[in-house]
């Protein structure tokens, strides 16, 4: 446990340093449009008020039929962040092993094991989101994952050297572009 303040934020920058790096790894894959946001939505990861509904209204995540995001490389972070998954995992692509620790995950958790991240699953991952200033993060089992609810409630993270918006509809992380 850390007995400074600092300590915690530096082991949480690492953890997200971590993460972008991993997320570096990102392959291509070719998916219908299953998981694409409706017109009149926005396409950011977004949140307002209490922090427990932030994520209940993103688009439905599931095998074969979700074209790679930014959205999918936060769930990779929360499942890694839990224990589920590797930091090598974090592809940005819903892939088998994605859906098979998203159904042990989603067991674990009282939910019903289908691998399909819907407004349950997001729900439930979101009562773990704090306020940790200067971030907003999600605490999870083994590590925490920092983020930033920022400007107009959409999501951040620290990408590149800098924050950067979440997408639900595209991948737009400079480590899941190379």
């Amino acid at each position: 446990m850390e007995s400074s303040g600092g300590a915690s934020r530096r082991n949480a920058l690492a953890a997200v340093v971590r993460l972008v790096a991993v997320a570096a790894t990102c392959a291509a894959s070719a998916a219908p449009t299953t998981g694409t946001p409706p017109a009149d939505r926005p396409a950011y990861v977004t949140g307002s008020g209490a922090y427990a509904d932030d994520w209940s209204d993103e688009p439905l995540l599931g095998p074969g039929g979700t074209p790679r995001s930014d959205l999918i490389g936060l769930w990779q972070a929360i499942l890694w962040a839990d224990g589920y998954l590797p930091g090598s995992g974090i592809t940005c692509a819903f892939d088998a092993a994605t859906s098979g620790a998203t159904q042990t995950w989603q067991a674990n958790h009282g939910l019903g094991a289908d691998g399909i991240v819907g407004a349950a699953t997001f729900g439930f991952a979101a009562r773990r989101l704090v306020s940790t200033p200067p971030w907003t993060a999600y605490r999870g089992e083994k590590y925490t994952l920092p983020l930033r609810r920022g400007r107009g409630g959409i999501y951040e993270v620290y990408d590149a050297g800098r924050f950067h918006v979440l997408r639900t509809d595209a991948v737009t992380l400079a480590s899941c572009r190379r």
